[in-house]
């Protein structure tokens, strides 16, 4: 759940940066103007984090446009899972301009990225109430109350995402999600088939389902909705090992057990100097959390983001590689493979 679905930046953004080069040239002339394009709409995130850098630095600039700068170096930070870096430029930013919604929902998503979920809803709140009841932030912070560990709040926070926009697919699978955390079985198969009639192909709403069936036990229902979910996207390892479960392992795990194998060669090459990758053992590097312990900070099942943009992609202390979609993917595949 980045910050596009949640803000719909991309107009902000615009208007952000007419605004922001505008008032730049004025101040410090075209060379100035150009360095602010680059912090907010470089190629990629080295590019912003260098041209942001000079921004901040130029103290004759007014505050405002430093603050721009230092909110946009912290999205770019963000970008490649430097939560730490990411979280003191967004809050340099809203020192310089409290007001910034913008700024308190990045350091939210990175907030949450280190495990402070009370920190992250509490920031929520300013991006609501400077930015207006946008659904995407509802569903971000009833995201958060479900990682803190408040169903209730994340299923009011949900029920506003999706009154907002009733056909928010997402804000109904999670409000599944926060259904089946009370213990609410009929309500949260309630929501994911709504999400899939909204969505046809959402093969993360019908593994959900099909975890509440097999809860329920409906072996039937769930290895269809199992399959399902395999059929169309055979990373999703908690519909193979539902399977293997109910005793129904199927073809589609063939494929899974394929992702997976080639998730853990990408990781034992690229990965494992840094991060546990294994069942076992300790992280060489004492900052980098064991795989077979994310599912304690998101579950896995709910958003695939936060592995995708803090594990799946090269961050900060990896060495610059580059990885497909399709790679990702087979990382994402092993790390759920490590979960119970």
């Amino acid at each position: 759940m980045g910050r596009q679905s949640a803000l719909n930046p991309s107009r902000k953004s615009a208007r952000f940066l007419v605004a922001a080069t505008a008032g730049i040239t004025l101040i410090a002339g075209a060379a100035q103007a150009d360095t602010m394009s680059d912090c907010i709409s470089g190629k990629d995130s080295d590019v912003r984090v260098e041209a942001c850098g000079k921004i901040i630095a130029a103290q004759e600039l007014a505050p405002v446009v430093r603050a721009d700068a230092y909110r946009a170096r912290g999205e770019a930070y963000a970008d490649r899972a430097a939560h730490r870096e990411a979280i003191a430029d967004f809050t340099q930013a809203i020192n310089l301009r409290p007001k910034d919604g913008q700024a308190y929902y990045g350091r939210a998503q990175s907030l949450l990225a280190t495990q402070q979920a009370i920190a992250a809803v509490a920031d929520l709140n300013e991006a609501i109430k400077y930015l207006g009841n946008s659904p995407g932030l509802f569903l971000a912070r009833g995201y958060a109350q479900l990682v803190k560990g408040a169903p209730d709040e994340a299923i009011a926070d949900f029920s506003v995402a999706i009154r907002l926009d009733p056909k928010n697919a997402s804000a109904l699978n999670n409000r599944g999600l926060a259904h089946r955390k009370k213990g609410d079985l009929d309500n949260a198969v309630n929501d994911y088939t709504a999400a899939i009639a909204l969505n046809p192909v959402y093969a993360l709403a019908f593994n959900n389902r099909g975890y509440v069936y097999e809860a329920k036990g409906d072996k039937q229902a769930a290895a269809s909705d199992f399959r399902r979910a395999l059929a169309l996207d055979p990373s999703l390892i908690g519909a193979k090992k539902g399977l293997e479960r109910i005793g129904e392992p199927g073809i589609a795990g063939v494929e899974s057990a394929k992702l997976i194998a080639q998730g853990q060669e990408l990781a034992q090459k690229n990965c494992a100097w840094c991060h546990a990758i294994g069942k076992t053992g300790a992280s060489p590097n004492p900052r980098a959390p064991a795989w077979r312990d994310l599912h304690k900070k998101h579950p896995i099942q709910a958003l695939r983001d936060p592995l995708t943009r803090g594990i799946g992609r090269p961050h900060d202390e990896m060495p610059q590689f580059k990885l497909s979609d399709d790679e990702v993917d087979t990382i994402v595949a092993y790390i759920n493979s490590l979960g119970p």
